[in-house]
């Protein structure tokens, strides 16, 4: 998933109390996560070193935003939004290969 939608009331409302760095951890997390489309690693290692901050930073932020599961960290949030994108490329799929959307009739 290459975009999605950001509410930026939501966001500022969820994250006020984050120092800068926590931000900038949460929005890599949360962007790795869009484009993989899949829970992040349990390797903290692997994490820290993907988003480019120190494991003081990240550490939290993923215990507080992001659900560990046996599969790796997963944001509710977020999965649903992907869950919710594929089921509209599938739909746009299906119709592209209706021939797309009816034409107009005058």
């Amino acid at each position: 998933m290459i975009w999605y939608k950001f509410h930026i009331g939501d966001y500022l409302a969820e994250t006020a109390h984050l120092a800068d760095a926590e931000d900038l951890a949460y929005r890599r997390l949360l962007d790795w996560y869009y484009i993989s489309e899949q829970p992040l690693p349990l390797d903290l290692a692997a994490v820290v070193r993907r988003v480019r901050l120190d494991e003081d930073v990240v550490a939290p932020v993923l215990a507080e935003f992001f659900r560990k599961t046996d599969d790796g960290y997963v944001n509710d949030k977020a999965a649903k939004a992907i869950v919710a994108y594929a089921s509209r490329v599938e739909i746009n799929r299906n119709s592209g290969k209706l021939g797309g959307r009816p034409r107009k009739t005058a």
